[in-house]
């Protein structure tokens, strides 16, 4: 009989005791354990953080019955039981400051009371202080934090009241440096890194474990453990949609792999998506539907057209690592911390990260949402819509495939069109070819320039040259004079070249020019639209 697949299961007794498959990460609580005292890693929602600290609890306070056949059962640790601190703070009430405190007094004074104490908060950093000293009396404490940031992140629209939870939690955690006598182990996890909390410069001891290599498989599941732990799951998906699980394992690995956390370290799966995916054996967007924060998505509309430049964008570790300012957020950096970015490449000569989208589910996910909000459309029909634009696109049907780009132009609300500039109309033309399933290019190095956007597909590569209140024609014969041709040209493919106008005043595109050539190089067919825009003589 199969074991039972954990999805959403956040307590580590739950699964071992339920019969539940566990992916044993105790190798990695061991390290921890062995190597340091105050650790920190920043990881996306639904990445097993709740887990892996409900792990680090269990093993705390000694249960060693419960991970006897687990990796950490054949070590010399010596399971001796410590006071354990557990604060979630995905369960506290957070709406005002003044809830936000009120809650963290009654979780303090909560915990004491099961360990059959009674402490004093006259503030929360007494309070803690006070906690901290009544429980060890028994043994050094152990302190856990998860989902640490959540009172700020649920608050990036209201600065005053994220800023004012940041203070409170600044002043919770500078107290910990003074208590580190009494203490055994520090483990704080939450999605993001906000510098300015006191948790990261009071302690100056701080190990940050987000990007290192040791640590880079800690959550999320590697293709080894896939294989081992799963491997029943696996075939049982196989034997029912009469396929061999190599192809099971090719399809969860196309949309479900391909985070990575330091550069050049094993990839491993989403969790959530992976577990949802062996237990309901159809690939779709598990995590992207249920764990897209809305204050990621407030900030992806502020921050349009800038969504053009994610993918393949560089930046250093600092910036990845800190949001430095709750005001001032990197769009860039937060979608990293988030789980919508991965790492791609590293340059050590620039010391720069490439980033990335990681996997079809996220990429596939993130651009229909924009889709969804520049069209007043359901997306039932944005989806019925594309599924034939791509068609046109793929049959070169280019009069048809411009036809229809135009119409979703067409629908784009006079709010957001109106203040279009030339990254809003290459980034919605990009946007409408990802919610396509087409995989783009932007901005793609040539010898003598950069390509605005290149399509590959089976049988053609596309390259796209966009402007804006010129003509098509320009565009056209820019590709031609750059020789952008020539990066492309050897690939037993069919090649075409199209320029592209948007105008302002039509917000829309007001011409198309291309050019089609067979896998020998040889010109198949010029491309003239019919004119359809009724502003352009």
């Amino acid at each position: 009989m199969l074991k039972k697949l954990p999805v959403g299961i956040q307590s580590i007794k739950e699964v071992i005791e339920g019969d539940y498959v566990y992916v044993d990460k105790t190798a990695h609580v061991l390290k921890l354990i062995n190597e340091g005292k105050y650790y920190f890693m920043s990881r996306p929602r639904r990445f097993g953080k709740s887990l892996f600290v409900s792990t680090l609890e269990e093993v705390f306070k000694g249960n060693r019955n419960l991970f006897s056949s687990c990796d950490i059962a054949k070590s010399s640790y010596d399971w001796t039981p410590h006071p354990v601190i557990h604060i979630d703070f995905s369960q506290t009430s957070n709406q005002t400051n003044k809830t936000f405190k009120q809650s963290l007094e009654r979780i303090l004074r909560e915990i004491a009371k099961t360990h059959g104490k009674e402490i004093e908060v006259p503030t929360l950093p007494e309070g803690l202080a006070n906690l901290v000293k009544a429980l060890s009396v028994s043994g050094k404490v152990v302190i856990l934090v998860d989902e640490y940031d959540k009172p700020i992140l649920d608050h990036l629209e209201d600065t005053k009241t994220a800023d004012e939870n940041k203070n409170l939690l600044r002043s919770l955690f500078g107290t910990l440096k003074g208590l580190d006598p009494h203490l055994k182990f520090v483990f704080t996890t939450g999605i993001s890194k906000f510098s300015q909390v006191s948790l990261f410069s009071g302690l100056n001891n701080l190990d940050d474990i987000t990007i290192t290599a040791q640590f880079a498989t800690m959550m999320g599941y590697t293709e080894r453990e896939l294989e081992l732990f799963f491997c029943d799951h696996i075939d049982k998906i196989a034997q029912e949609k009469h396929t061999s699980p190599s192809k099971i394992l090719s399809t969860i690995k196309e949309w479900y792999n391909g985070y990575c956390f330091f550069p050049n370290s094993t990839k491993v799966y989403n969790p959530f998506s992976t577990l949802s995916y062996l237990k309901y054996g159809t690939e779709q967007s598990y995590w992207y539907r249920t764990g897209t924060p809305a204050f990621l998505i407030e900030q992806i509309k502020k921050k349009f057209p800038s969504t053009l430049d994610l993918s393949g964008s560089k930046m250093k570790h600092t910036q990845l690592a800190d949001i430095q300012s709750i005001d001032k957020i990197d769009l860039r950096a937060l979608m990293w911390q988030t789980g919508y970015l991965t790492l791609k490449n590293y340059d050590a000569s620039t010391a720069l990260y490439e980033l990335d989208f990681p996997n079809r589910e996220v990429r596939e996910a993130f651009f229909d949402s924009l889709l969804i909000e520049f069209d007043e459309s359901f997306p039932s029909e944005i989806a019925t819509h594309a599924k034939t634009t791509k068609k046109n696109l793929l049959d070169c049907n280019f009069q048809a495939f411009f036809d229809r780009i135009k119409t979703f132009f067409a629908k784009i609300p006079y709010h957001l069109s109106s203040k279009g500039n030339e990254g809003f109309y290459h980034a919605v033309f990009l946007s409408l070819l990802e919610g396509m399933g087409l995989k783009t290019s932007a901005e793609d190095v040539t010898n003598l320039g950069r390509v605005d956007l290149v399509v590959e597909t089976d049988k053609t590569t596309f390259i796209f040259e966009l402007k804006i209140n010129k003509n098509a024609e320009v565009a056209l014969l820019q590709t031609e004079l750059k020789c952008y041709a020539e990066k492309y040209c050897h690939q037993s493919k069919q090649l075409a070249l199209i320029g592209v106008n948007f105008d302002t005043n039509y917000r829309n595109i007001s011409d198309w020019r291309g050019k089609l050539f067979s896998t020998e190089g040889k010109l198949l067919t010029g491309l003239i639209p019919r004119k359809t825009n009724p502003l352009v003589s």
